[in-house]
């Protein structure tokens, strides 16, 4: 589970400051205000680290791409070439991790990393390391860090805190040459495993996020399935009934909500549908004459008529990605969802508040999935459910981070909303969701005017 993450000289962030991740964390702010250039950053070293050959370190994509950003100095602050973009990563483990090859250490337990990464434009204006550190904690003491800076070439630096301080230089192979902006460079020592294993973990952590486009596919009347199971639903959604036929396939349970049991994939996403008042009853079934083929069936209400996805209204489809992508991320994952509510009527909004909270407290063989779940939002209905349910001990305050986003001039700024235990938020930020007193009061005001207008 990702639990700190810092961004400095990208697109419209000089520098984001730190930033705490929770297991439900939103980001709330203005159009244009950065908030989607957060996550568009992870996407890019995920598909980094899932790239079978690189030319860079870091690769921003193309138009066949999980996301295309352009180029290196496109993405710069300003096009600030001669700074540096850097960002830090920073990730609690599954289980706690043993590391060999430390010092004079047997091993080292970890149960917490942190990666620190500096890129700069070489002269063809093409992103090059400037340095990797990578961090190791056990219950929030640093234990130990190694760090890699072009600028010293030859040798990786290992700094040991605890239990006992050393430090000790590793040579390199081939001096100044990180392969990627995870992975140190080649070492001329052999008994140094743990470097291998950190660049695992990042990769690791990375395939295991996943993003959903607040522009998700428009339904389809059939969807094709050969038995595939998807990492996840897809950039839009476009492998949402996949990922259920899969799910249903492997005869995945999982809990779908408290205080209720295990229950079957199809039968868990028909659940969410029906609380959130859009259908009452969900289905995918093979259609006519062909064995690849797949339709969805869904009744808007108990006496209705079945209807194909493509015949009921567009939010559903818009909607249905959403759910399912939160509760078919695989354990420990980490999910960022733009724009959920997008075409759905406020009481659904609502209820996203509800679907997302069940799904970071979701259970799966009776063992908490840890999935990890972060929302850029414009719902104030979204806010308010959220608000009440951590009111009503639902969800602790301490399991939720809320942030608002907006710009002064050209720079993108970051503010974390105090909640408290109450669901309180004590520095509402002006603006949050419009000015709607002055709204309110203007409309009083011009009713007056007009109503004396015609008594005259």
């Amino acid at each position: 589970m990702l639990t700190h993450w810092r961004i400095k000289n990208f697109k419209a962030w000089q520098d984001t400051g730190p930033i705490k991740l929770a297991p439900l964390t939103v980001f709330f702010g203005e159009n244009s205000a950065g908030k989607s250039s957060l996550g568009q950053l992870l996407l890019a070293l995920k598909q980094s680290a899932e790239a079978d050959v690189m030319q860079q370190p870091l690769d921003f994509g193309d138009a066949h791409s999980l996301i295309d950003l352009g180029t290196f100095a496109q993405n710069l602050h300003q096009g600030q070439l001669s700074e540096p973009l850097q960002f830090e990563l920073q990730w609690r483990l599954a289980q706690v991790l043993a590391l060999r090859g430390i010092g004079e250490q047997e091993q080292v337990l970890i149960d917490e990393l942190r990666l620190e990464v500096s890129l700069l434009a070489d002269q063809a204006q093409q992103a090059q390391v400037e340095s990797i550190c990578y961090r190791g904690y056990q219950h929030r003491q640093e234990l130990f860090s190694v760090s890699y800076c072009s600028a010293q070439g030859a040798e990786l630096q290992v700094q040991i805190h605890q239990p006992q301080a050393d430090h000790y230089s590793i040579a390199l192979t081939d001096a100044g040459c990180a392969p990627r902006f995870y992975q140190l460079a080649m070492t001329e020592q052999l008994d140094a495993p743990f470097l291998a294993v950190l660049a695992v973990q990042t990769q690791s952590l990375l395939a295991d996020f996943h993003g959903l486009a607040a522009l998700r596919a428009a339904p389809q009347r059939r969807y094709s399935w050969a038995g595939e199971a998807p990492t996840g639903v897809g950039r839009a959604g476009e492998s949402t009934v996949a990922a259920v036929l899969a799910a249903s396939a492997e005869q995945r349970m999982l809990q779908f909500a408290a205080q209720q049991p295990e229950q079957p994939f199809a039968q868990g996403i028909a659940y969410w549908l029906q609380q959130m008042g859009v259908a009452s009853d969900f289905s995918i079934c093979p259609a006519p004459s062909d064995a690849d083929d797949y339709q969805v069936l869904l009744k808007n209400h108990a006496d209705a008529c079945e209807v194909n996805l493509a015949d009921l209204g567009f939010g559903v489809s818009q909607l249905l990605p959403v759910i399912v992508q939160a509760f078919y991320a695989q354990p420990n994952s980490t999910v960022w969802l733009e724009q959920p509510e997008i075409h759905l009527h406020s009481q659904v909004q609502a209820g996203l508040a509800d679907m997302l909270i069940a799904a970071t407290q979701a259970r799966q063989a009776r063992q908490a999935r840890d999935v990890q779940i972060i929302v850029e939002s414009h719902s104030e209905h979204f806010l308010n459910r959220l608000q009440r349910r951590i009111a009503e001990g639902v969800m602790s305050h301490d399991d939720v981070a809320l942030y608002f986003c907006s710009r002064e001039g050209a720079e993108a700024k970051i503010e974390a909303l105090d909640i408290d235990t109450y669901g309180e938020i004590s520095n509402w930020p002006e603006n949050l969701f419009g000015d709607e007193m002055t709204d309110i009061a203007a409309r009083a005001m011009a009713t007056v005017r007009r109503k004396r207008q015609q008594n005259n």
